[in-house]
């Protein structure tokens, strides 16, 4: 909407002849009509190609081929020395002045319309990523050059061919880069833009500076020379000073974002820790386990992969609390934790399920394998030195089946283990499919 607005306020202006209006700067070139109306139908293009047009008025890749074909036209003027006519249509003083046709945009100008007519088509079809993305950096480099050449030309030297593009023409063409990029955030350079990662946060930090400074050295070193009269080699000397500054600069900024991003990390890390562990036991708790049997669910829909669950309860636990405190009790599960941890392979899974109840997932785990793991923590278990008497535990084993859901498996689970304690606790029973 923006570029449209401008190109259509130039475009008032050739024909109200505002001149005001077609520069948009005072005392700089003009846009020119055809330029304007190649903004105008990108901006256009640009919109239509938008999701939530309707298809019928998707006309974005056609628009786009206007918008090349007009500076095509215009760099075949300049290449071949042809004339359609339209340049004395619109009278520019300032271009008449410098010798140049007044109705002819500059060639670095042709040039970057037809590349953007281009954008548009590759992007509006979503062809040829490589591509659309060397041309996009190929136009910000244009635009670069363009601005430095102003800042030689402000520092009252020539310009060069670049300082011919009038400089709302560099703005606007930097705007529908950027919008054309934006239009396909997920691809690209601007997927990287706006990850939400290091090199994301490094793109948008870095991007602008990287831009702006060239232009910013090439004007100071122009200035240096031309007000306040320093020789060259001076200059250069201060413009190496000035840059080598900047480039610390950048480097301090960023070691201080990644310092930051490092611990946001790391806190993030350990908040979700917290969020997923029990402070007790030092295993994960309850949101942890549902999220890690939801995974192991949708991994043996998908992929066939086979698991096991056991649920534990320590034996008369109540009567341990009520014979030694509730001191004694925590120091009992943390010790449970303990040997749960040291019982378990590395891809196994515990869970302080509530009190006194303890869950483990094991991937990869048949029945007989989630049998043999339950053995071996009931030797754990009745082998270990507790402080105040003998702690044992019941177990109740279920091995998943391809139709189960998270409820169908833990309800089969409990049913094991109140069974295990049924016949007498302190052993594991398998849980009937």
């Amino acid at each position: 909407m923006l570029i449209c607005t401008v190109a259509l306020v130039v475009l008032a202006g050739w024909c109200l002849d505002v001149p005001l209006l077609t520069t948009l700067v005072p005392g700089q070139h003009a846009m020119k009509a055809n330029a304007a109306i190649a903004f105008a139908l990108s901006g256009l293009a640009l919109f239509l190609t938008q999701d939530f047009v309707p298809p019928r008025w998707r006309l974005g890749p056609w628009l786009s081929i206007v918008v090349a074909g007009i500076g095509a036209v215009t760099l075949g003027e300049h290449l071949w020395s042809l004339d359609p006519g339209f340049d004395h249509l619109f009278d520019d003083p300032v271009a008449r002045a410098a010798g140049w046709p007044p109705g002819r945009m500059a060639a670095p100008a042709a040039f970057a319309l037809t590349l953007l007519g281009v954008l548009g088509l590759l992007v509006s079809t979503r062809r040829y990523l490589v591509l659309r993305e060397t041309i996009a950096m190929v136009l910000l480099a244009i635009v670069v050059s363009g601005l430095a050449s102003y800042a030689v030309a402000l520092a009252s030297k020539i310009g060069g061919p670049f300082a011919q593009v009038p400089l709302p023409t560099l703005l606007m063409l930097l705007l529908a880069v950027l919008g054309w990029l934006s239009s396909s955030p997920t691809t690209g350079l601007t997927r990287v833009a706006t990850a939400d990662t290091f090199g994301g946060a490094l793109a948008r930090r870095l991007l602008l500076p990287s831009l702006l400074l060239p232009v910013i050295f090439v004007f100071v070193l122009e200035l240096l020379q031309s007000l306040l009269g320093l020789p060259e080699t001076l200059a250069f000397a201060f413009v190496a000073l000035g840059s080598g500054g900047a480039v610390a600069g950048l480097v301090w900024w960023v070691a201080s974002l990644l310092d930051k991003l490092e611990r946001q990390r790391m806190e993030s890390a350990l908040l979700r820790n917290d969020a997923d562990t029990d402070v007790l036991t030092g295993l994960a708790n309850r949101r942890a386990f549902d999220g890690a049997l939801a995974s192991l669910l949708h991994g043996q829909r998908e992929r066939d992969n086979t698991f096991a669950l056991l649920m534990l309860d320590l034996d008369r636990f109540k009567s341990y609390n009520d014979d030694y405190g509730h001191l004694a009790g925590d120091q009992v599960l943390r010790i449970t934790g303990q040997l749960l941890r040291a019982s378990l392979r590395p891809s196994d899974r515990a869970a302080r399920y509530g009190g006194e109840e303890f869950v483990l997932l094991l991937p990869e785990a048949d029945a007989a394998g989630a049998r043999e793991a339950a053995e071996r923590l009931l030797r754990a278990f009745r082998d270990f030195a507790w402080p105040q008497r003998a702690v044992t535990v019941s177990i109740g084993v279920a091995q998943a089946a391809c139709d189960d859901t998270a409820a169908d498996l833990i309800q089969r689970a409990d049913k094991a283990l109140y069974a295990a304690k049924d016949a007498g606790r302190n052993q594991a029973v398998l849980a009937v499919p």
